[in-house]
């Protein structure tokens, strides 16, 4: 931002936000309800016709029986994530979390005073959490294993065996999958096997997704939890003292979203396909680049091992920097989510314009030539 306001032409693959506005019929909802007195507070737990909607949508998509009180509405996903860490993990609990992954994950058990243990994603098996590698990691203490999938960072997905392998071996070692989904939609190959589909999912399954990636509603702040009713009733105290309830226009737009359904949304699917099959050449083309095709998501995670080495540069960070100082295209490295996986790799979103892949992959690609 400081270098823009400095005149400089930045290129930006950094931050994960859709670079789509919510369609205007949502919009409008959301006017219409504020018109109509929706500007107080709600439901701790969230509106009931949205809590009824998000059941009834994803009974459609998966062919499945939620009941709008196994729905919990909240503050974004980040807070679905957080408010279900705190209930669920004491002091001392180990948490299976993958590496990379998103940082908030880590964070949130440090928080509660949680033991991570990480199980490590990997180019040879194209990025993906395997059954049989988090299996190694379980333990007595093990009380929660995080998946997200598709993945931030590495855009990977899950095969059904091991969703159904890793939700099966939770109810017989009784712990949680907190299963983050939220890029559910952005599914370039084939399609997204849910947890909610296995045996199990309301013994051990704690479901969160979200309107901000596939409705591009980052700002409105509505994500949302599925789980068994009990857990769903209890996560009402902590939601009540940490943020009251979620925005209520929001959510009477959302409702109404989730019923107009997704028919918008492939025109977008196909665009964001088109952008990562270009940016994936494109880093091909760059020597010593290491690359792997993301199947979902919309971020990229190349190796630039050989560059860093080539370039003497110190490690991922100081490549990050000077990408961004001496050609003012911003990456993240690698290393910020959050542990040894990432070393001398970067984070790219390509939730950017086609002409902004070309012109930001061709200045990394001369900067490396130089």
């Amino acid at each position: 931002m400081e270098l823009r306001r400095k005149g400089v032409d930045v290129v930006s693959f950094g931050i994960g936000q859709p670079d789509f506005q919510p369609p205007p019929n949502v919009i409008a909802y959301a006017k219409e309800a504020m018109d109509a007195g929706y500007n107080g507070y709600g439901p701790s737990l969230g509106m009931p016709e949205l809590r009824e909607c998000i059941a009834d949508f994803l009974n459609e998509k998966y062919g499945l029986d939620v009941k709008p009180d196994e729905v919990a509405v909240t503050a974004g996903a980040k807070a679905a994530v957080f408010i279900g860490m705190l209930a669920l993990l004491e002091p001392g609990d180990e948490v299976i979390l993958p590496d990379p992954s998103y940082p908030l994950y880590e964070s949130v058990a440090n928080f509660v005073g949680a033991k991570t243990r990480f199980v490590r994603l990997h180019s040879g098996n194209n990025y993906k959490i395997r059954f049989e590698d988090v299996e190694k990691l379980v333990s007595s203490k093990t009380r929660m294993i995080v998946i997200n999938y598709p993945e931030n960072p590495v855009g990977s997905t899950m095969d059904r065996k091991d969703v159904e392998a890793l939700v099966e071996l939770a109810y017989e070692k009784r712990f949680v999958v907190l299963s983050d989904e939220i890029y559910d939609h952005f599914v370039y190959e084939g399609s997204h096997y849910s947890t909610l589909q296995t045996d199990h999912w309301r013994e051990v399954v704690y479901y969160v997704n979200g309107f901000s990636k596939t409705f591009g509603m980052t700002g409105w702040r509505l994500g949302y939890v599925v789980s068994n009713r009990e857990l769903i009733s209890k996560l009402s105290v902590i939601a009540n003292n940490m943020y009251s309830c979620p925005v209520t226009f929001a959510q009477i737009a959302a409702a109404k979203a989730l019923r107009d359904g997704l028919e918008w949304f492939k025109p977008i699917l196909d665009q964001y396909r088109r952008r990562r099959d270009l940016i994936y050449s494109r880093l091909l083309s760059i020597r010593g680049v290491k690359v792997i095709k993301p199947e979902g998501a919309f971020y990229i995670f190349p190796d630039f091992s050989e560059v860093i080495r080539a370039k003497g540069v110190k490690n991922e960070r100081e490549l990050a920097d000077r990408l961004l100082e001496e050609k003012g295209v911003v990456v993240l490295p690698g290393t910020a989510f959050p542990k040894e996986a990432g070393v001398n790799h970067l984070r790219f979103s390509f939730a950017v314009r086609e002409e902004d892949i070309e012109k930001g992959i061709e200045r990394i690609k001369a900067w490396v030539a130089e």
